[in-house]
C-alpha cells in the first residue's frame, strides 16, 4: 500500500466525473460535454452544470445560485459531508486503500516533497490549459458578436416588439444588441437566426456573448425557438453583465458618476423594459440570478437596485438572498424591486398591462 494525496484523489474523481456525477445527481441528464441537474439535491433540471471533458472536467457550477467547485465539493454538497468525510467517501467509491498514518507521513519527507512538486506542476499545467481554453472561447465570442449587425429592422427587433418592448420618444435600440442570421446551435445541429448581446466586465473587457435563438411562428411572428436551448452563452460570463443603458450621464460603466445607482435584472428582456420605461436609469442584465452577486462594479458605484423576478421557489429565493449578501459584503447599498403580483417578471408585467390597455 502507498500514500495517496487529496489532490490525487481529486484527479481520479475528475477522470470519472461522468459516472460519479450520475451517482451524486440521480436526476441529471447528459447534454453534450455536460451533465445537468436542477441543484445539488440531484433533481432534474439544467441550472447545475458539471463539466465532463476538457481542462475543466470535474468542475461544476449552479447558475441559479452561487454554488460551484470540484468533485470533492460536489460530494460534500450532495452527501452532506465535511471535507474529511468527502475524502473518505471518494476513497470508498474509487476503491482506494492507502497506508496513511502519522508515522508514515513523517517517514520519507523527500518522497513527500517530490510528490508535492509533481502535484503542483500538474496543477500549474491544468491552470495554464484552462486559461488557454478560456481565451479561445472569449476570442470566439468576440468574433461572433462583432460579425453581427444593428438590430433595427431585423428579426431581433421584431422579437422584442412581440414581447411588448418597443421604442418611445425617439429612442433607438441599445447599440450593444446585434443580430446574426446564421448562428450555430450545437443542440439543434444547425445555424439559426439569433439576437446577440455582449457580456462585459466593469473595466470594459468583452468576455462573452449571449445568444437568443429565434424562429418565425405563424401566429406569434418572430419568437424564441422552443425548448430549453433558446438562450446560450459563449465565453466566460461569470462576473460579467450586458450593458443595456448608460442612463442620464451617458458615460461608460468605468466612468460612471459617483453614487449613480445601477439597476440590474436577470434577463435581457427585463432590462430593456426598465430602459424603455425609465431611460434615465443605468441598466445592466446579469443573464443569471446567481451572477448578480458575482458582478464587481466600479468604485463609483454605491447602490445597486435589483429588479428581481417574482419567483417563490426556495432555490430562487436562496440564490437571490445570496446575491444580495455578496453585494452587501462589497459595501453596496442593495435595494430590491419586483413586479406586482401575479406577474413573474417586469416583461410579463409590461405585456399584461399592454394587453389590458393600461400604460406601464
Amino acid at each position: 500500500m502507498t500514500l495517496i494525496s487529496v489532490a490525487e484523489i481529486e484527479q481520479k474523481l475528475r477522470d470519472n466525473a461522468e459516472s460519479i456525477g450520475k451517482e451524486l445527481l440521480p436526476g441529471a441528464h447528459k447534454e453534450g460535454a455536460y451533465l445537468k441537474a436542477g441543484s445539488v439535491m440531484g433533481e432534474a433540471g439544467d441550472s447545475l452544470v458539471l463539466q465532463l471533458r476538457g481542462t475543466k472536467q470535474g468542475t461544476w457550477r449552479d447558475y441559479a445560485g452561487t454554488d460551484y467547485g470540484d468533485m470533492l465539493d460536489l460530494i460534500q454538497q450532495t452527501q452532506g459531508l465535511d471535507k474529511k468525510g468527502a475524502v473518505s467517501w471518494a476513497k470508498d467509491r474509487l476503491g482506494i486503500v492507502d497506508a496513511w498514518t502519522p508515522a508514515a507521513v513523517r517517514s520519507d519527507p523527500e518522497a513527500m516533497a517530490r510528490k508535492a512538486a509533481e502535484l503542483a506542476a500538474m496543477q500549474r499545467q491544468r491552470d495554464e490549459d484552462a486559461a488557454a481554453e478560456r481565451e479561445v472561447r472569449v476570442r470566439r465570442a468576440r468574433g461572433l458578436y462583432l460579425s453581427g449587425v444593428d438590430i433595427a429592422g431585423t428579426p431581433a427587433a421584431a422579437y422584442l416588439r412581440g414581447r411588448a418592448i418597443d421604442l418611445r420618444d425617439g429612442q433607438e435600440w441599445p447599440g450593444c444588441l446585434r443580430y446574426h442570421a446564421e448562428v450555430w446551435n450545437k443542440d439543434e445541429r444547425c445555424k439559426i437566426p439569433a439576437m446577440l448581446a455582449p457580456i462585459y466586465t466593469a473595466d470594459g473587457q468583452l468576455v462573452a456573448v449571449h445568444r437568443t435563438y429565434l424562429q418565425i411562428c405563424r401566429q406569434r411572428g418572430w419568437a424564441k425557438i422552443d425548448g430549453k436551448n433558446a438562450k446560450k452563452v459563449l465565453g466566460a460570463m461569470w462576473g460579467g453583465f450586458v450593458p443595456i443603458n448608460k442612463g442620464a450621464s451617458g458615460k461608460s460603466m468605468a466612468k460612471m458618476p459617483e453614487g449613480e445607482p445601477v439597476y440590474v435584472t436577470e434577463g435581457i428582456e427585463d432590462a430593456l423594459v426598465v430602459r424603455m420605461i425609465k431611460p434615465e436609469l443605468r441598466v445592466i442584465a446579469a443573464v443569471s440570478l446567481g451572477n448578480i452577486g458575482a458582478i464587481v462594479l466600479p468604485e463609483n458605484a454605491r447602490r445597486i437596485v435589483i429588479v428581481a423576478d417574482r419567483d417563490e421557489k426556495p432555490k430562487a429565493i436562496e440564490a437571490l438572498e445570496r446575491s444580495i449578501a455578496q453585494q452587501q459584503a462589497r459595501g453596496m447599498d442593495v435595494r430590491l424591486v419586483m413586479p406586482p403580483a401575479p406577474f413573474k417578471d417586469v416583461n410579463d408585467w409590461l405585456r399584461g398591462t399592454a394587453a389590458s390597455g393600461v400604460a406601464a
